[in-house]
């Protein structure tokens, strides 16, 4: 089986190499390069074809019918794939050979959405996926974004009850930073964080991805309330929509209790993708942006999820697939304009709207370079000991498909910094990663971890820090790998969680606590044995 499940923040190791060539080449012309750049000098477009019902159109058109500009200039069209060849054989074995099918990424909206309106979505969904078959006729992959942390819950399946039961494991949760709108700058960010973690995971996979966010998605920022500061927003989302279309990734925004004022009379599905066409963006930093300019789709204003979710997978899965090499490369960091026409004037293509050009002015992204740092450290075949790990009080819960554990650190080489108080804190981001026998990621989870402490020195101290942790467990999982890396990208460890241990720990009913806290957590300044706890 070809591997599509990815670990999430991270690249397949199939691109690893070419990144970092991209990075070599980098380092080679200077230190005034970006870090981001489309490193492929093909554009690909996957476009849907609607006629004036805003319904898709799949045959009876060939590469000459495709007229497509970019700033204005007609590019010559390099190869050109017809919607029939986006179809998965029903007899095939693989979850998707060649990256023919579209991939369908279910992102649930935990963080935006109040309580009542996360069950609704959940719900929604589960009906939805009732009704298919119980083999997809192409791989899914099933997200929850939450109050700290983008979850997978489930990898590319093609079943039908593998998604069904990773779906009854979600709960709703008090979603605290929507009750408080001096975090609207912090789910903003976390929203659009989550959609560069998804084009990141994918990027290296084949084929178009359409992303299902089920939920209101990221508060606008609108500069009337912001002022000038929003303009430090618009590099931050330039990286994250380049990365959306290099990952060919199509974003579909599903929420019925949505309200958006239109222009016109009209309320279709159509119109809500059209370019230019009663745009509902109503601020500079709105995630509906990041919709239109994929190619995707906004469904508002109606009141039945199960029909947006089936129009957005059939707007998703009737494609055809152009690509084009640009002839302005100018490194100028300006938004690059693509319009794609039909030659019969009642049909209406539906793609993405540009990219943004490389920028030689960028600097230098951490974030990217600990993407980078955790993919090698979660498929590495050797331990990584920088962080000094281990494990203890290993249980499980059968009925909720979990494994919860206690990780000890180490205070050495945690990255300690003072503070303006006179602390020390340690700031680090934590994963785990369950793994099938091939290394596939099965399931996903990642969160930051603040510790901190009033000890002159905390490297000296013997104590550790003990952190309970929980981890999907799905059926195919044969380790689980918790990797911990400091905020400065200069030290990392692991420690695994093999499938024998966890069939012998014992088994608790019930469902287990939650992972770990969002609070900071405070090393002690005295040093008992080790092992006497830090929390």
């Amino acid at each position: 089986m070809r591997r599509y499940n990815v670990l999430l923040f991270a690249v397949l190791l199939l691109t690893l190499t070419a990144t970092q060539r991209a990075m070599s080449q980098q380092q080679q012309t200077g230190s005034d390069e970006p870090s981001f750049r489309l490193t492929s000098t093909l554009v690909f477009l996957d476009i849907t074809v609607v006629d004036k019902s805003g319904n898709p159109v799949v045959q009876g058109l060939t590469k000459d019918d495709f007229t497509i500009t970019e700033d204005n200039k007609r590019q010559r069209i390099f190869s050109f794939e017809a919607p029939e060849s986006h179809v998965i054989s029903a007899n095939s074995e693989d979850d998707n050979p060649d990256g023919k099918a579209p991939i369908t990424i279910f992102v649930l909206d935990r963080l935006n959405s109040a309580m009542d309106e996360f069950a609704q979505v959940r719900e929604s969904v589960r009906t939805f996926l009732s009704a298919q078959p119980d083999q997809l006729a192409s791989p899914a992959e099933m997200m929850v974004i939450g109050n700290d942390s983008l979850e997978m819950v489930q990898g590319y399946t093609r079943s039908k009850a593998d998604l069904l039961r990773a779906l009854s494991q979600v709960q709703s949760a008090i979603p605290f930073k929507l009750q408080h709108s001096d975090f609207d700058g912090e789910r903003a960010q976390q929203s659009i964080n989550a959609l560069e973690q998804i084009a990141v995971q994918n990027k290296g996979v084949p084929g178009r991805k359409n992303v299902f966010w089920i939920g209101p998605g990221g508060p606008t920022l609108s500069r009337a309330a912001a002022g000038p500061k929003l303009d430090s927003w618009k590099p931050y989302v330039h990286v994250a929509e380049n990365l959306l279309v290099e990952a060919r990734i199509s974003l579909f925004i599903i929420f019925p209790a949505m309200k958006v004022e239109t222009v016109g009379t009209t309320d279709s599905v159509a119109e809500s993708l059209a370019i230019g066409n009663n745009s509902p963006l109503t601020g500079d930093v709105n995630f509906a942006l990041f919709a239109r300019e994929t190619g995707g789709g906004l469904f508002y204003n109606r009141n039945d999820l199960r029909t947006e979710l089936t129009e957005s997978q059939q707007l998703g899965s009737h494609y055809f697939t152009l690509t084009y090499r640009p002839g302005n490369e100018n490194p100028d960091g300006k938004f690059r304009r693509i319009q794609v026409t039909l030659r019969d004037p009642n049909l209406r293509a539906v793609t993405k709207e540009g990219y943004f050009a490389r920028d030689k002015n960028v600097p230098f992204d951490a974030r990217q370079q600990t993407i980078l740092n955790i993919t090698e450290a979660a498929h590495s075949s050797i331990p990584i000991t920088a962080l000094e790990m281990k494990l203890s009080d290993v249980v499980r819960h059968p009925e909720a498909g979990t494994a919860q554990f206690v990780v000890h650190l180490t205070a050495k080489n945690l990255g300690w910094l003072p503070t303006a108080d006179g602390k020390k804190t340690a700031n680090l981001t934590m994963a785990m990663m369950s793994l099938s026998g091939n290394k596939n990621i099965l399931a996903s989870k990642f969160e930051k971890l603040t510790l901190w402490s009033t000890a002159p020195d905390p490297n000296r101290l013997a104590e550790e820090v003990r952190v309970r942790l929980t981890s999907q467990v799905p059926a195919k999982t044969q380790m689980v790998r918790i990797v911990l890396e400091t905020a400065d990208g200069g030290r990392m460890g692991t420690v695994d969680l093999d499938r024998k241990t966890i069939d012998a720990a014992p088994a608790i009913s019930g469902p287990a606590t939650q992972s770990t806290s969002p609070q900071p957590r405070l090393v002690h300044p005295s040093s008992p044995a080790a092992g006497s706890g830090g929390l």
